[in-house]
């Protein structure tokens, strides 16, 4: 393959890419995943544009040449680090929700740390590689081999928390995720044995490969507070309805007191925060097999198999003791309160997910209103 290929591939990658942008809805953008997807895209096409005009100027014995080539190249490396780092982040959010998880964002933004300082170091040292006088590019292996292992450390780890948290992700989505790193390896594989091959353009095809993901709503956690969304919490409900007609379900739902008061009063933000504090507090008193989703807009579900889990009083007491907790130091808005309602219904008796739902909507708003009698009561006294 000659030069000319080469860019040919390129620029018609960035076509693609530029089709791919057009496309975007634009409800999806104002997402923080779809706005992770369109960022991405962007340090794509950033890839493919730095390896043309790297193609331009590579093979000139020219100083000037040269310099070019090597500054692009530097900023090729620099880019393909933030790409591995820009799908981190978009897995992480898509798995965990706007705010991600700590640890696992805290490994992949330590990989790019490095990886850019690599970069930054060879700019003076040359020992990741150098345009020789002749125009070649010239590989120092060992810096190389780091910055390359890292990047697929990275990925690797990306694919572990993807496979580990299947259950977020709707069936068909883990492939196109976990084979976004895929593809650029083959081609670095072929580079290997064919320098003249450039196969830039290989993220081209992995960032298409997960376009649909981006653009649909098969995701199953909830962005804001990275619990499973009302469409997850149907599947698993519909699953066990109709693969155990003999098994018991048990059900919480909670309701957040007061959010339109936080809203009104103190924000919007603050409201998210106060929801953000609830999901906290549920991820820790769900059962180990349970589904936890965020059901409406403060309306969240505990879900579980009773043959696989505790009583559902004993979830309450825990959700009490992480409401306790988290009022030791009260937010801005106020302490936290909720409403809760439980039910336990065999799967034989309840007549599929929707009987299930409803009964416990029921038992919630039954509590809710027990509560607000009691407070009417004390306020009359």
């Amino acid at each position: 393959m000659n030069i000319d290929s080469s860019i040919a591939l390129d620029l018609l990658s960035i076509v693609f890419m530029l089709v791919t942008m057009g496309g975007l809805k634009a409800s999806r953008t104002r997402k923080t995943s779809g706005r992770l997807y369109f960022g991405l895209v962007v340090f794509v096409m950033a890839f493919l544009l730095l390896d043309m005009l790297y193609l331009v100027f590579s093979g000139s014995s020219e100083g000037l040449s040269r310099d070019v080539a090597f500054a692009a190249k530097s900023a090729y490396f620099a880019v393909n680090a933030a790409i591995v780092w820009m799908w981190a982040r978009y897995v992480d959010c898509a798995l965990f929700g706007r705010g991600g998880n700590r640890a696992f964002r805290a490994f992949y933004t330590c990989v790019l740390v490095i990886n850019e300082g690599i970069v930054l170091v060879n700019l003076a040292s040359k020992d990741m590689f150098f345009i020789g006088q002749d125009g070649s590019f010239v590989v120092g292996f060992a810096l190389m081999w780091a910055f390359t292992l890292l990047n697929y450390l990275s990925a690797l780890a990306v694919i572990a928390v993807l496979f580990s948290q299947r259950k977020r992700v709707k069936r068909g989505i883990i492939v196109p995720f976990a084979l976004f790193p895929l593809v650029p390896f083959v081609a670095e594989v072929v580079q290997l044995f064919d320098r003249s091959v450039s196969l830039a353009c290989a993220y081209a095809v992995s960032a298409l490969m997960i376009y649909q993901v981006s653009q649909s709503d098969l995701m199953y956690t909830d962005e804001l507070t990275g619990l499973a969304t009302r469409r997850a919490l149907a599947d698993r409900l519909d699953k066990w309805f109709s693969g155990a007609r003999h098994a018991t379900l048990r059900g919480v739902m909670i309701d957040l007191d007061d959010l339109k008061r936080i809203n009104d009063t103190f924000g919007h933000a603050c409201g998210d925060e106060a929801l953000k504090t609830l999901s906290a507090i549920i991820r820790a008193s769900e059962p180990k097999e349970a589904v936890s989703a965020r059901y409406g807009g403060d309306e969240f579900i505990i879900a579980w198999n009773a043959g696989d889990g505790p009583m559902a009083s004993e979830v309450i007491a825990r959700l009490e003791a992480g409401k306790a907790k988290a009022n030791e130091h009260p937010a801005p808005w106020g302490s936290i309160d909720f409403s809760v309602g439980a039910i336990e219904c065999a799967a034989f008796d309840c007549d599929g997910a929707d009987s299930f739902l409803r009964q416990l909507d029921e038992s919630m708003y039954e509590e809710k209103r027990r509560k607000k009698t009691g407070m009417e009561t004390r306020d009359g006294a």
